[in-house]
């Protein structure tokens, strides 16, 4: 992608929203598959009042965001360098390529806190995944989305995760215009990176406004997740001790 032509345009989108679908797939399987096996360990452990679910929950997301974010970097050095990208983007990248892993990683512990086994966690897995791929803000038009399903787009995963790096990539760029002469017809040309924003409806979106976004994004899907520990931890009846049959007759004669 280091030529800067009108077919690299559609290079750029298409490789950049493979990106965002994939970090949502490495993000929300992992969690999903081990989670629900995980709770059944930890509603025996808080049962037996070792420990409280906000502690557990608090230090379960604070331990495996540094190892989320080890991953999205290694993949982000890997895709960026192979793909050309700009380089003076590259840290911005790294920094929206952690958040987009982070939040997908929060909503499959949402999922997974809600299912009560692994089996309905992955079974609700491919319908949330293709809902976030469907309304991921270029393959469906704002204006054609049913009104009752206008909401979606708004926690779509892949749409912030796709927005971040499209507007981190777009801006500042410049393309070659094609021989007009030679071009008789084909899809409009483009002269610079905020015309395809705001061709995709991206012009008056920031990188500011999109971390923005994905970090309440977070925090709201931790939180679901933890009310969905609550409300789900298994329960269990107390267990009264059995009086010996001796106490018991004794008992019985002094009445």
């Amino acid at each position: 992608l280091d030529t800067n032509n009108q077919s690299s345009i559609q290079d750029r989108i298409g490789l950049l929203s493979l990106i965002a679908i994939g970090s949502m797939n490495m993000g929300m399987a992992g969690t999903i598959r081990s989670f629900p096996k995980e709770k059944s360990i930890v509603a025996r452990e808080t049962s037996s009042a070792l420990y409280d679910t906000g502690p557990y929950f608090i230090a379960k997301a604070i331990s495996e965001t540094p190892l989320l974010g080890l991953l999205s970097s290694v993949f982000s050095v890997i895709v960026y360098s192979m793909a050309g990208l700009q380089r003076s983007k590259f840290p911005t990248f790294c920094v929206m390529m952690g958040l987009h892993t982070l939040a997908s990683e929060a909503a499959g512990l949402f999922i997974g806190s809600v299912s009560s086994s692994s089996d309905i966690a992955l079974a609700l897995f491919p319908a949330v995944a293709v809902l976030n791929i469907i309304f991921d803000g270029k393959n469906i038009s704002s204006e054609n989305i049913p009104s009752f399903l206008k909401w979606l787009p708004n926690i779509g995963l892949v749409r912030w995760g796709f927005e971040g790096l499209t507007i981190n990539e777009f801006q500042g760029l410049t393309f070659d215009q094609p021989n007009q002469k030679r071009r008789k017809r084909g899809p409009p040309s483009f002269g610079t990176g905020e015309e395809v924003l705001d061709r995709y409806g991206m012009a008056n979106t920031s990188v500011l406004d999109v971390v923005k976004v994905q970090g309440v994004m977070i925090l709201s899907f931790w939180f679901l997740s933890y009310l969905g520990l609550r409300l789900n931890r298994q329960k269990y009846m107390n267990m009264q001790q059995q009086q010996p049959e001796k106490e018991k007759s004794s008992k019985e004669k002094e009445e």
